[in-house]
C-alpha cells in the first residue's frame, strides 16, 4: 500500500489577496478562485496538480477547522498552525531569485548534500523552500 503522489497543503490566510499574489506573482505558480465555497478562497497549481488551497481566515473558517482537528499547546502558538514548512522543486535557480527581487520577498539560500535551496515566507509566515538541482550551482 505504498503513497503514490502527493496532493496539497491548505493554509489560513489573513489577507487573500497578498497570499495570492505571492503564489502567483512571486513563485509563478497558477492561481485561480476556488468556486463553491462560501469563504473566500483559491486554488494554487502546478500545470493540473492542485497544491495549495487557500482560506481567508474567518469566525466561520475557524468554527470548520475546530471540528478538524485537535487542538495542541505548542502549535498553537505558531501563527502557521502545525505547518513549520513545505518544499517544490524547480529548475532556473537564478531567474526564481531575481523574480523575488523584483517582487520584493526576501530569499536566503543554502546548499544541502542533495540539493540547493532557496527559502522564503508566505504572507502568513509558512516557510516555503524552493529546491533544485546541485548542478544548478556548480556542483
Amino acid at each position: 500500500m505504498p503513497i503514490t503522489d502527493w496532493d496539497h497543503y491548505t493554509l489560513r490566510t489573513r489577507d487573500i489577496e497578498a497570499s495570492w499574489r505571492f503564489y502567483e506573482k512571486g513563485l509563478g505558480l497558477d492561481v485561480r478562485k476556488r468556486e463553491g465555497f462560501p469563504i473566500p478562497a483559491f486554488i494554487v497549481s502546478i500545470g493540473t496538480r492542485e497544491v495549495v488551497h487557500g482560506f481567508l481566515a474567518s469566525e466561520d473558517l475557524e468554527k470548520v477547522f475546530a471540528r478538524m482537528a485537535p487542538k495542541d499547546e505548542e502549535t498553537a502558538k505558531w501563527p502557521t498552525g502545525r505547518i513549520q514548512h513545505v518544499e517544490f522543486w524547480a529548475t532556473g535557480l537564478n531567474e526564481m531569485k531575481a523574480n523575488f527581487d523584483r517582487e520584493g520577498i526576501a530569499w536566503t539560500e543554502r546548499s544541502l548534500p542533495d540539493k540547493h535551496q532557496v527559502g522564503v515566507h508566505d504572507p502568513d509566515g509558512i516557510e516555503v523552500n524552493i529546491n533544485y538541482p546541485l548542478s544548478e550551482v556548480g556542483k
